[in-house]
């Protein structure tokens, strides 16, 4: 479960200003808006990554408002892979996972054979997502934070590597907040809807 109540964050320039909303344990929020409305500041406060002026971060009933981004249990994914550049993929995936088995499971689900042992930076944008993802999903988080993570990957791809990874965190239990803005995943089938605009959240359509 995501639940913010009150929510603010003020960064140069710009401020999030009173958000509340909940996403039931196991469900998939998604959250649209222009650019610049506080998309990426909404999940990097859940996460921890920043620190929220006033309200609060609760995560599956536990106020982590003042918890470092280790303590929160959460998987976040950036619309730009932040992988280990010395680290081969596999090394990537397993390095926060807490156990082989499900390595080996995601490295199946999104067909990750063929990059195992290749530098990272030798991959496409579209090929270091994937590894994104299957770390995040390495280290069992209870809450899976997307940014956008699957912008970089063509259109044939798309689609069924978002489906396995909601498919994957929805049958482990895990609650997703997702952030795009692609239309298709802004209209997931029983996904609850956030747009913000203007550091300001509208009412879920």
């Amino acid at each position: 479960m995501i639940r913010v109540d009150g929510l603010t964050v003020r960064v140069p320039g710009f401020v999030l200003d009173h958000i509340s909303f909940t996403i039931p344990a196991g469900r998939v929020g998604v959250v649209t808006g222009p650019t610049g409305a506080g998309k990426s500041t909404l999940l990097e406060t859940i996460a921890g990554v920043r620190n929220a002026s006033s309200g609060r971060v609760m995560l599956d009933d536990n106020d982590v408002s003042r918890l470092p981004p280790e303590s929160r249990t959460v998987g976040l994914v950036y619309q730009q892979a932040w992988l280990f550049p010395h680290l081969s993929a596999t090394r990537n995936i397993a390095y926060s996972a807490r156990e082989q088995r499900v390595v080996d499971n995601l490295i199946e689900l999104l067909q990750l054979q063929a990059l195992l042992e290749k530098p990272v930076t030798t991959l496409s944008g579209g090929e270091r997502q994937l590894i994104a993802l299957a770390r995040a999903l390495a280290r069992a988080p209870r809450t899976l934070l997307l940014d956008e993570p699957f912008a970089a990957m063509d259109s044939s791809l798309r689609a069924a590597v978002r489906r396995a990874v909601l498919d994957w965190a929805s049958a482990r239990g895990m609650t997703t907040l997702l952030v795009t803005h692609d239309a298709s995943e802004a209209a997931l089938d029983g996904s609850i809807q956030l747009r913000l605009d203007r550091g300001s959240l509208l009412a879920p359509t």
